[in-house]
């Protein structure tokens, strides 16, 4: 009898000490669980605070307090002829509507980013799809290529006007070379990246290099194409505007060219605003483009 209390004396202990231990640790994770669901909605509350109509009012805020700034400034602490000032700014940018000015340069450049930015864009696709498929071929050709892209596209820029001439041509192969590395590299990196066992699986499958390239390639290497895309637009853009500055007679480079040696600070800032609100514009849309094509690759990863 003595033995059998002992033995259930122990076993009661054994299991109110199980149960503690259990109690213990259905605490212990009900307060990480509550730790982490804080977490993560504290983090969705500071996320979606700056978005919105709150965004947009803090970068109206910036831009409001800048241009106060820049106005305060102009007289009292810089030289207008330095800095100009948001008033003379504006009258130029207005008188430059009236006269039709602005629309026709603004035409000129558009006209040569666009077609510079194609022409960039697509060799540099296909030079880089070719160098990280046949890797071969690319490991000859690659120091070559790395000495092209280190040279100073400025010192490039007395063999395209004796190519080119001084018009809408050279500007376009000016920009064009500058997209195309750009473009070319990240495509290359894309294309090297995809994993070889899927390029296995379709050849075992039957399928032919078309196949391949189609169905494996391309969309494995389509966020890095993108990301080139988007990053070589801006310089699409500035190699249209120095080319312009350098030889143009139209176009913004032509403004801003026109403007320094005129003596114009107003016209310079003028043309300078032109820009940063193409900038702008351009950015949102490849923002707005990018997140709509690569909507497949975020929800794949999530899932």
């Amino acid at each position: 009898m003595a033995s059998t209390d002992i033995s259930n004396t122990v076993g009661e202990q054994t299991d109110e000490k199980s149960s503690d231990r259990t109690t213990a640790a259905e605490r212990e994770a009900a307060m990480q669980t509550a730790g982490a669901s804080r977490q993560s909605t504290s983090g969705v509350d500071s996320s979606t605070w700056f978005s919105g109509w709150r965004l947009m009012l803090l970068r109206v805020a910036v831009l409001v307090v800048t241009l106060v700034a820049w106005d305060v400034a102009s007289g009292w602490l810089i030289r207008p002829v330095l800095v100009s000032s948001p008033p003379e700014v504006a009258e130029t940018l207005w008188r430059w509507i009236e006269e039709g000015t602005l629309w026709e340069h603004l035409w000129a450049t558009t006209q040569a980013v666009i077609a510079g930015f194609l022409l960039g864009a697509t060799t540099g696709v296909v030079a880089g799809y070719l160098f990280g498929t046949f890797v071969r071929v690319g490991k000859v050709l690659s120091p070559f290529v790395t000495a092209l892209y280190t040279l100073p596209r400025l010192a490039l820029a007395p063999l395209f006007i004796l190519w080119f001439g001084l018009g809408l041509q050279f500007k376009v192969m000016f920009s064009a070379v500058i997209v195309f590395f750009l473009v070319f590299f990240t495509t290359r990196q894309g294309v090297e990246e995809v994993p070889r066992d899927l390029v296995s699986s379709v050849r075992i499958m039957g399928g032919n290099r078309r196949d391949i390239a189609v169905r494996v390639v391309l969309p494995s290497a389509l966020i890095w194409v993108a990301t080139g895309l988007k990053i070589s637009v801006p310089y699409a853009l500035v190699g249209v505007v120095v080319g312009e500055m350098l030889v143009g007679n139209t176009g913004l480079g032509f403004l801003l060219a026109q403007s320094a040696n005129r003596f114009n600070p107003a016209g310079l800032f003028a043309a300078i605003v032109v820009l940063l609100c193409i900038a702008i514009i351009v950015d949102s849309a490849l923002n707005r483009l990018t997140s709509r094509f690569l909507r497949w690759k975020t929800t794949s990863s999530v899932t």
